[in-house]
């Protein structure tokens, strides 16, 4: 995707076929999910379609922290040790929270990657966990889209994959106290 910042907003513009079928795949997912009731705010919200000199665009908001500041990634909090033992509690609790939203919510994604898990700051010491991108199903009928079951299914496994993913690039207390009952 080439992207560009606009304010908070960010245009996602496809520049091949494989990322213009990502695209749409999320674009899809997004129609479906607002003809649900539930909770999405975990997600950026989008806007509309634009045309720009490199093709038709598509508006998504730019999560930013409460200062006008981009907000970070678990990547990039787990390349600053010294800000990731700072806050690791918070990490571990909004890490928690983002698993309790995408399956209570039923919030299907490809793959948990580091660099779409966002930390909002949403003031001096309080963060709201966010994510972004790779967002859907690829598979031709997916019945994760409506059938409880399906999703709750989708999502376990997703998860655990993350896990897994977490633990082999940093072995570290996050994934013991990640998997630990409340």
């Amino acid at each position: 995707f080439y992207t560009s910042i606009l304010k908070k907003f960010i245009i996602k513009i496809a520049y091949n076929k494989g990322d213009q079928r990502d695209l749409n795949r999320e674009l899809n997912y997004i129609k479906i999910l607002k003809k649900r009731h539930k909770n999405y705010s975990i997600l950026p919200n989008y806007y509309r379609p634009i045309k720009t000199n490199l093709g038709i665009g598509h508006i998504f908001e730019l999560i930013c922290d409460y200062d006008g500041n981009r907000s970070h990634s678990l990547e990039d909090f787990l390349k600053t040790p010294e800000i990731f033992e700072k806050i690791f509690n918070i990490i571990v609790s909004l890490l928690k929270k983002l698993k309790y939203e995408l399956y209570q919510n039923e919030i299907i994604t490809l793959v948990l990657f580091l660099s779409n898990i966002i930390f909002q700051k949403t003031d001096y010491k309080s963060y709201n966990i966010r994510f972004i991108n790779d967002m859907g199903s690829t598979v031709l009928v997916p019945l994760e889209y409506y059938f409880k079951y399906f999703a709750h299914t989708k999502i376990l496994r997703r998860w655990e994959r993350f896990l897994i993913s977490l633990y082999k690039k940093h072995p570290s207390f996050l994934v013991q106290k990640l998997i630990e009952k409340n």
